[in-house]
């Protein structure tokens, strides 16, 4: 299972997309697409940290070099499924607000770097 420092990580991508979701709908209404946008690209981050996370801690008490194996492959999924997301998005969902897709997007990969400063 996923340990609690990755949890928290993957917890504070959800908060800070609902957030921005509210926020693009308070201020542009919800019936624009900017809260659409945002929440897609929050997903488009936070889907593929799962997957990493999922695969990177799949297994406890193993040596380190099948740990670094283990990100290795987990860093190649999470990036080809970022764009394979990305891709989807761009061919199918042409109302997107590209701007509100990266901004969402950046909103939830930042919780990485909060999950670093924060202890809890």
């Amino acid at each position: 299972m996923v340990n609690p420092e990755v949890r928290r990580v993957l917890q504070l991508q959800i908060l800070f997309t609902l957030v921005a979701v509210i926020a693009a709908a308070a201020w542009g209404g919800v019936d624009s697409p900017l809260p659409g946008s945002i929440l897609v690209g929050g997903a488009a981050a936070f889907l593929p940290a799962l997957a990493y996370a999922r695969i990177a801690y799949a297994r406890r008490r193993i040596s380190p070099a099948e740990l670094m194996r283990a990100h290795f492959i987990a860093e190649a999924v999470k990036f080809l499924l970022t764009v394979v997301i990305f891709g989807v998005v761009a061919l199918f969902f042409k109302n997107m607000s590209v701007p509100a897709l990266v901004i969402g997007y950046l909103v939830a990969a930042s919780a990485y770097w909060f999950g670093l400063l924060s202890k809890n």
